[in-house]
């Protein structure tokens, strides 16, 4: 299964080092959307920035950006 990484990023970024096993482009999408609803359900904002500010950067195991979405997008939703 391929390799999926879940990185946070405003002026600085959050690196996801550990990464996600899935099976598909889509079943990354869906995993990016959902952890972007639980971050954003749990708290108002990150290192002292609101969501506004951030964006989820999905990447391959060769470090590819596959797709990336403001977080607020997900606000709005």
């Amino acid at each position: 299964m391929p390799m999926y990484y879940f990185h946070l990023s405003d002026d600085h970024r959050l690196l996801d080092v550990d990464g996600t096993d899935l099976t598909d482009l889509a079943a990354a999408r869906s995993h990016a959307f959902g952890v972007a609803q639980e971050l954003m359900f749990r708290s108002q904002g990150m290192s002292d920035h609101d969501w506004s500010l951030w964006r989820m950067l999905v990447h391959d195991d060769d470090g590819k950006e596959l797709f990336s979405f403001p977080m607020v997008d997900i606000e709005d939703s």
